[in-house]
């Protein structure tokens, strides 16, 4: 039995077009075409998107073969002599005695001669050699970002809770030299949590990272030391600031 016809718009072409840029890696699509869990997750996703469409895996997949198939046409008649491709509109551009040939050569660019195929480039990414997403290139991706995360993020910090100036040292009428050993005392504290930490992350980095190129890891854990001594220079440089303006406050006292 034939599915119907899916009403298909600009939004929904690109919405498809950008879930299956989503799902382009090994554990959705092989280099032979989409893998059945891939339309399935692909189809759910879209009605997901969509919840008004109500699209069948069917119709998704006709939707994708249709989209290919203009990219392709549009692909090849830009090699064509006298043919000029507009970067900026998603455009063919050519006098209109050329567009006679284009269309006799490629039918589909037909209904691109008054319109932008604004999907050109997205479905480039899918279509041409190598465009399956490489689950090691993944891997090394999202390690980078998160090792990033953990070296700048302020939530983790020991560093956040060194405040002698809180709302509850102050109401329990701490002296400013009993604020000044109170940070201290706290900074010494999590510059030793912060060193260790330091230590035990690049160790389990360095672990984890056994199949990834000796020398991409040693530049990654360099740059993380790096990016931990900055950070906690300047939290430093921020507590002497504190300590100043204790000082002023106890003179004026």
């Amino acid at each position: 039995m034939v599915a119907p016809r899916a009403s298909w718009n600009h939004a929904y072409g690109k919405g498809l077009v950008d879930i299956m840029l989503d799902h382009n890696n090994p554990v959705y699509r092989g280099q032979n075409g989409w893998l059945a869990e891939g339309w399935t997750s692909i189809t759910n996703t879209l009605n997901q998107k969509f919840p008004l469409a109500h699209f069948t895996k069917q119709q998704i997949q006709e939707k994708e073969k249709d989209l290919e198939g203009n990219y392709k046409a549009v692909r090849d008649s830009r090699k064509q002599s006298g043919m000029r491709w507009d970067d900026t509109l998603c455009m063919i551009i050519v006098e209109p005695v050329i567009w006679d040939k284009l269309i006799k050569d490629h039918p589909r660019v037909k209904k691109f001669r008054s319109k932008p195929f604004m999907l050109f480039k997205a479905l480039a990414s899918l279509h041409e050699a190598g465009s399956v997403a490489s689950g090691d290139i993944n891997f090394i991706s999202t390690q980078r970002v998160d090792l990033t995360s953990d070296a700048i993020s302020p939530m983790g910090s020991p560093m956040n809770d060194v405040n002698p100036f809180s709302s509850a040292n102050l109401e329990a009428g701490m002296s400013s030299s009993d604020l000044q050993d109170q940070g201290a005392s706290r900074r010494d504290e999590a510059e030793r949590a912060t060193s260790a930490s330091s230590e035990q992350k690049g160790v389990e980095l360095m672990k984890k990272r056994k199949h990834i190129p000796v020398a991409l890891a040693l530049e990654d854990y360099i740059d993380f030391r790096k990016k931990q001594a900055a950070k906690l220079d300047e939290e430093l440089k921020e507590s002497k600031l504190d300590n100043f303006f204790v000082d002023i406050c106890s003179d004026g006292l």
